[in-house]
């Protein structure tokens, strides 16, 4: 018998004695879960329900036994294995032996057998020893039967990492018996090395932030067991070092609440304790060590502990906790990181205006199905193999789509789980009532082939200002023959969001342009929209000429046909914008501001624009190129730039090679490149693809580019310095000339 899985880092003796030291309160949390079972034995005859939570049961309660020596918490034990054994298959309504329940229960009982098998009963470590044969070879005889479906090459998608991590843990358990279990490892071993090859390195994870949680720790899991039991580390990859990242960008203001894109059974039942444990030992990530302990500070883990929808749930990963907790990580508070993190094969952009809990933050995606390395790759590995690989179907029609908060707030929504996934449930646009991919059912990307799919195309990250642009006409059917949707969406402060939709076609259309919210609009005009949270108010108006439909959405759903009564759900308010006619080409205009439900709103005004469209909201300008077309405001700017925007001292603008402001000449470029200024800070970023030569009305003293001392020329005659821009961004900060 392989004893100590997942312990080996220490003795017994050592285990005993951080107990009693640096790891007391998960000590002590340990002690409690286990505990709680005491009174609580699952059904003689197996219930209709999941019953994963027997194997983190099983964990808790000989882990607790093996540290204390305490025969109640053995005794209870023998309780719960005598339950489980007595089932005569695990899992009952979704794929018994072959799913998750048998793979959760695999997990837990194989712990149990590896850490307090020998103070059994002989007869009853038999039976384990004998159910443990069994459902590990169901488990993974259905692995090889079905090799190339289901869940035995979906490499992208949570099932496949249960399962595998289910039967290599119980292989491990069983090595030192006369039971060959090499087989069940090594093929382990092998999905293991491909899952983590084939992730993207970016750390993001198409199934959204709820699988995430769920389905994550099993790739945490069976990396663990695979580096202490057969010397195979695979922690050393990018998808897995950044993954703490993805997880923290689509954290709300409060860092509770979510960008909730994909199935997500709730806005909030999202964090792992023992994950950000492992995160920050494994990569000394003292961010998520900072989270951990912030979230016991606020009482997070009390109340998802009480309430998460996520099962087994937070509760039971008490062993886990214990186990992964490393003292030794120092905290990193939030402070300092990116208030603007990017995911390029999500397609997904985040942003905020700070790490305070009252900040503005934006979700903005348009990706592909399955992450766009996953898409490619699986396109391909089905191609040469006959495999279906790619199991997307906890993936939504949504691309363009956004979330926006502000504080507790949520100002735009998404649906979450759904059963039925419509492109009609998100922030952004159907075309004669038709949405993306094959619109309806579960699983929307079955079946299709590469071609389909959207882009993040750009963005540009400023002070104070964030800019994106997503292109999804390939989200659509050809059929439609849409050669263009393109959305860009700026935020500017933590007050305004503006969005400008660009969509064409060869045959006229119904362009339907929608807003998912929790409460209804208050119509103020045709093109004025007020919608009230508990502290927001957010007034929108659009820009070109449009008119308006307002439609209740329900969504529902079952998260899991192992637990066949629940069911999920929601409804939505749908402010829907559309031109007044069917045409080939449209643009859409629409301005998000937001302030205190007792302030006043802001002034949005539309400004006569050569080239694009332009509005003012209070003293701030934004303006969008129509094609290859100059941007003109008389009186304001002119520039040939695919977007700008200035207010006061600062400007910003994408793809230009020269601005006027007021008259002046304030900027020329030799390449096109995203720039913003503001002379009132003595600041600018300068986004260059190639080496480039800009220059720029300041009068500097000194010049610094990314902190050092940087050589410029002057034009006296034009109050204009050149400076010579490297490839990549450039952050430029400057003392002006007395």
């Amino acid at each position: 018998m392989s004893k100590m899985l997942f312990l080996k880092a220490k003795t017994l003796e050592q285990w005993r004695e951080v107990a009693a030291t640096t790891h007391a309160a998960q000590y002590d949390r340990l002690l409690t879960q286990a505990a709680s079972y005491a009174d609580r034995l699952p059904p003689a005859e197996h219930p209709s329900d999941s019953i994963t939570y027997m194997g983190m049961a099983a964990a808790n309660l000989a882990l607790a036994n093996l540290l204390s020596d305490d025969p109640a918490y053995l005794e209870t034990l023998r309780d719960w294995l005598k339950v489980g054994i007595g089932y005569d298959h695990w899992g009952k309504a979704r794929m018994p032996d072959h799913d998750l329940d048998a793979a959760w229960l695999l997990f837990g009982f194989s712990l149990a057998y590896s850490w307090v098998g020998d103070r059994l009963p002989e007869d009853e470590r038999d039976a384990l020893v004998a159910k443990l044969r069994l459902q590990g070879e169901r488990l993974y005889n259905f692995s090889i039967e079905h090799n190339g479906c289901n869940w035995t090459k979906h490499f992208w998608q949570n099932h496949n990492w249960i399962c595998n991590g289910g039967f290599l843990t119980a292989g491990y358990a069983l090595a030192a018996d006369d039971f060959d279990t090499s087989a069940w490892i090594e093929d382990a071993l092998l999905n293991f090395k491909r899952v983590v090859s084939f992730f993207p390195e970016d750390g993001s994870d198409y199934e959204g932030v709820i699988y995430w949680r769920y389905g994550f720790q099993f790739l945490l899991f069976p990396l663990h067991l695979l580096a202490q039991e057969s010397g195979v580390d695979l922690h050393d990859n990018d998808f897995m070092r950044y993954s703490f990242d993805y997880r923290l960008a689509v954290a709300g203001p409060n860092l509770i609440d979510t960008a909730n894109f994909g199935d997500c059974h709730d806005r909030r039942s999202a964090h792992s304790r023992m994950m950000l444990y492992r995160l920050a030992s494994l990569y000394r990530n003292g961010h998520a060590q900072w989270l951990a302990q912030h979230f016991d500070e606020i009482g997070e883990w009390e109340r998802e502990g009480r309430e998460g929808l996520v099962k087994p749930g937070l509760l039971p990963e008490a062993w886990v906790d214990f186990v992964w907790y490393d003292p030794t990580v120092a905290l990193e508070p939030l402070d300092e990181l990116p208030t603007t993190q990017v995911f390029p094969d999500m397609g997904l952009l985040t942003t905020r205006t700070s790490w305070q809990p009252d900040a503005t933050y934006l979700a903005f995606k348009c990706g592909t199905p399955n992450g766009a390395r996953g898409w490619q790759l699986g396109q391909a590995i089905d191609r040469q193999t006959g495999w279906s690989t790619i199991g997307a179907s906890h993936g939504h029609p949504d691309e363009n789509s956004f979330i926006l908060m502000r504080g507790g707030d949520y100002l735009t929504v998404d649906p979450g789980y759904s059963s039925d996934k419509r492109t009609l449930h998100h922030s952004t646009v159907l075309i004669d009532g038709q949405g993306q991919y094959d619109d309806g059912g579960y699983d929307v990307f079955k079946g299709l082939d590469p071609n389909w799919g959207g882009r993040l195309q750009n963005w540009f990250v400023a002070p104070d200002m964030t800019y994106a642009c997503g292109e999804a006409a390939g989200a659509y059917h050809p059929d439609l023959q849409l050669s263009q949707y393109r959305r860009q969406i700026v935020r500017i402060g933590g007050d305004l969001v503006i969005v400008c939709d660009d969509l064409a076609s060869l045959q006229p259309h119904r362009y339907e342009w929608l807003l998912q919210t929790d409460a209804p609009a208050e119509i103020a005009s045709d093109n004025r929209f007020i919608f009230k949270t508990d502290k927001t108010r957010m007034t929108v108006t659009a820009l070109t000429p449009t008119i308006h439909e307002q439609r209740e959405t329900v969504t529902s759903a079952n998260p899991t046909s192992a637990k066949p009564d629940w069911i999920i759900t929601r409804t939505q308010q749908t402010l829907v914008l559309l031109p007044p006619e069917p045409c080939t080409h449209a643009r859409i205009v629409v301005a998000l501001d937001l302030a205190d439900t007792d302030a006043p709103a802001a002034n949005v005004s539309e400004l006569d624009c050569v080239g694009g469209t332009a509005l003012q909201v209070d003293k701030t300008v934004v303006a969008f190129a129509q094609g290859q077309a100059r941007l003109v405001v008389d009186g304001v700017f002119s520039a040939d730039a695919s977007w700008f925007v200035t207010n006061d001292a600062n400007f910003s603008a994408g793809d230009v090679m020269n601005i006027w402001r007021d008259d002046q000449l304030t900027f020329i470029a030799s390449n096109p490149v995203d720039v913003t200024v503001s002379t009132e800070n003595q600041t600018a970023i300068i986004l260059a693809k190639r080496q480039t030569w800009v220059s720029l009305a300041i009068t500097p003293a000194t010049l610094h580019g990314n902190g050092q001392p940087l050589p410029f020329q002057t034009n006296e005659m034009l109050n204009l310095v050149r400076i010579a821009i490297a490839p990549g961004e450039t952050h430029l900060s400057w003392e002006n000339a007395i």
